[in-house]
């Protein structure tokens, strides 16, 4: 059976997503792309016209792969608490890449906040993806002010994913989520 190799197109979108997360999208150009994909740059305009094409391209790879990610979550863990949880054992599961780079959404939601508002208001939309998922969960455990929980749960995950970056320590992610799933299991015992 042949596989078919993955069009240039994709290649590009695939490699951009990881360089706009380990080097960040303003420290990343055309030209590094098409070096490491072995391409011409006249290839790289020929499917995207622009950096910014590039990146709303990217951010829509990114935001389909979170789609299925939490459609998956839902079918894995029907109870919502063991959702909830599962949302913060991503963070221990991407401990390295954390701590080497950040988390991916919030380094380019807070580098494209601080030049290119217009765009960060759509990368924005990856963090919105979770929120209604959590919203979603915080509502079936009873919780009225479930929008609120969910902005915490998002914050306390950002922070220790920031902090454990600023510090270069996986530890600080190891501490935080067990302090998240304890506040999580007292909020199931209420």
């Amino acid at each position: 059976m042949n596989k078919s190799k993955p069009s240039n197109r994709k290649r590009i979108v695939e490699l951009a997503n990881r360089l706009f997360y380990e080097q960040g999208y303003n420290q990343t150009s055309f030209s590094d792309i098409a070096e490491r994909l072995h391409i011409s740059k006249g290839n790289m305009t020929y499917h995207f016209h622009s950096k910014d094409e590039l990146l709303h391209a990217v951010i829509e790879y990114r935001m389909e792969q979170i789609r299925e990610t939490l459609r998956d979550w839902k079918e894995q863990y029907p109870e919502p608490l063991d959702r909830l949880k599962r949302f913060v054992t991503m963070l221990l599961n991407e401990a390295d890449d954390l701590v080497d780079c950040g988390c991916p959404m919030g380094s380019l939601n807070a580098e494209l906040g601080k030049t290119q508002r217009n765009i960060q208001k759509e990368s924005r939309q990856m963090f919105d993806l979770f929120r209604q998922w959590l919203d979603e969960a915080f509502a079936q455990l009873g919780y009225k002010d479930f929008g609120k929980k969910s902005m915490h749960l998002l914050s306390m995950a950002q922070g220790a994913a920031l902090m454990s970056y600023v510090y270069a320590d996986p530890e600080i992610i190891d501490v935080e989520c067990q302090y998240i799933i304890e506040w999580l299991d007292s909020m199931d015992a209420q």
